[in-house]
């Protein structure tokens, strides 16, 4: 006799029973995947994962965190649920856990890595997986329909759909709570503002798809150079954020912005053409320059202006108040 997945509407539970999910799922045109508790996929639908470039053998056995969703992604929602729940969340499966502490299925954008390593945002709802006995044996991640319109750009807007870096949203909430933190400890925080020079007319010569390479190219290298606990983000266009928190000295942020700047002129291979980019980046750090988020990126693009008029440097430091 065949056993039958079945929802309990009551506890948001999946309880999942012999091989009937592939009769569910294998037709789902969403992503749809099942995990155990230490975040190994089990099964992934095969057209959620076509869509993403896998097939569901590339991802059966690999550790979620890490496969389809990159550690940033991990970070970055542990930082959300820990302001939420007003307690610290841990950045590994502790996430999912806190996502589903109060029994409630959990419902969030999620930035997924394609097979090829480009971004994709898909709107996940996430529940439990329970054996006959009602223990739970794992975690599903459902993709549901992006909400209303009038809800999608909120959504959408705590992270960059081309980079998969967070935006100002996300930064807004961070750098909150970092100025909060340096005030307690006596320590700084620096805003690195970053512009790509030239890069409205890159597009412009050559087409989106090189401007997109670049800025991929440039989040994947302000990755690299930062500590974890910094935060890149990405404003729009050619322009990015880089937060350094807990920085014992005022000046170590002019130091990370000249490592950044000579990082970020490394040559990029578009396949239409190798690009040398160049960038100037403004720098303010508080308490020096501010207190508040706004009028610290008000002051680091001041700096960034007046460099790059004056040519002949490429980083700048805002004055004191």
């Amino acid at each position: 006799m065949e056993r039958s997945i079945t929802f309990d509407p009551r506890t948001l539970a999946w309880l999942e029973l012999g091989e009937a999910q592939r009769l569910l799922f294998d037709q789902f045109p969403g992503l749809v995947l099942g995990f155990d508790l230490e975040g190994r996929i089990g099964w992934v639908g095969p057209m959620g994962a076509k869509a993403l470039g896998y097939e569901p053998a590339d991802l059966v056995g690999q550790p979620l965190i890490g496969s389809l969703l990159r550690r940033e992604e991990i970070e970055a929602r542990a930082a959300m649920l820990s302001t939420a729940l007003r307690t610290r969340v841990p950045a590994d499966m502790g996430v999912f856990s806190a996502c589903l502490r109060r029994g409630q299925a959990d419902e969030h954008m999620w930035v997924v890595r394609t097979k090829d390593g480009s971004p994709q945002t898909r709107n996940l709802s996430l529940g439990t997986l329970r054996d006959g006995q009602g223990q739970v044996t794992g975690l599903i991640a459902v993709e549901r329909p992006v909400p209303a319109a009038v809800d999608a750009p909120v959504a959408l807007s705590h992270h960059d759909s081309l980079t998969g870096l967070p935006t100002r949203a996300v930064l807004h909430d961070r750098a909150e709570m970092a100025l909060q933190r340096a005030v307690r400890a006596k320590t700084h925080v620096g805003f690195l503002l970053i512009e790509l020079d030239g890069f409205d007319e890159l597009c412009a010569r050559h087409g989106a798809s090189v401007g997109d390479d670049l800025l991929r190219a440039t989040a994947g290298r302000l990755h690299f150079e930062l500590r974890k606990t910094d935060t890149a983000v990405r404003l729009g266009g050619g322009q990015f954020v880089a937060m350094l928190v807990d920085l014992r000295q005022a000046d170590e942020a002019e130091r990370v912005a000249a490592k950044i700047c000579h990082a970020l002129g490394g040559p990029v291979n578009t396949g239409v053409e190798m690009l040398h980019p160049r960038c100037h980046i403004g720098v303010a750090v508080s308490p020096d320059h501010g207190d508040q988020l706004l009028p610290l990126l008000e002051a680091a693009e001041q700096a960034m202006r007046s460099v790059r008029q004056q040519g002949s440097s490429r980083v700048g430091v805002a004055p004191e108040r």
